[in-house]
């Protein structure tokens, strides 16, 4: 926004995929950003027939990235240190808390390239957000990005 001459016009959204099925999309406005630019967004917004929630702070990644990514790595170290295979943290995770996918099915269906690149951006801005797990690692140098490459945590 700052390199704009209309700081006040500036806003980001952040459409999640696939943007077909997924509702949710995030609205990210500046420090300078204006009311009415705000709302016209979140208009905009629910006019496609999706579901705007607020980020009122630009932090990397946002709100849902600020909580999926350093879950990707903490279920890998859920793996490592409790001997828990992929299916049963995806069971817990899916039928204890309710989520609609596991953690390794979501990340596959993310993309093991997403999730490495999103990791390192936040990492670079911010320090408190964890660096990859080493598999996160390895599957993305190895090409083992999930659906899209027909190989990630599943085939």
């Amino acid at each position: 926004a700052d390199t704009t001459s209309r700081p006040d016009k500036f806003i980001g959204i952040h459409f999640f995929n696939p943007p077909q099925l997924m509702k949710l999309v995030e609205v990210i406005p500046g420090e300078k950003t204006s009311q009415e630019v705000t709302e016209l967004t979140k208009d905009f917004v629910k006019s496609v027939s999706k579901q705007a929630v607020l980020c009122r702070k630009d932090v990397p990644g946002f709100i849902i990235n600020r909580l999926f990514i350093p879950m990707v790595h903490e279920a890998c170290y859920v793996k490592d240190r409790t001997g828990a295979t992929l299916e049963e943290i995806d069971s817990a995770v899916k039928f204890k808390l309710g989520f609609p996918m596991g953690i390794f099915e979501l990340a596959d269906f993310t993309g093991m390239d997403v999730i490495h690149k999103a990791t390192v951006e936040m990492h670079l801005r911010d320090k408190k957000v964890i660096n990859p797990h080493p598999l996160v690692e390895k599957m993305f140098d190895e090409k083992k990005l999930g659906q899209k490459s027909g190989e990630g945590y599943y085939k």
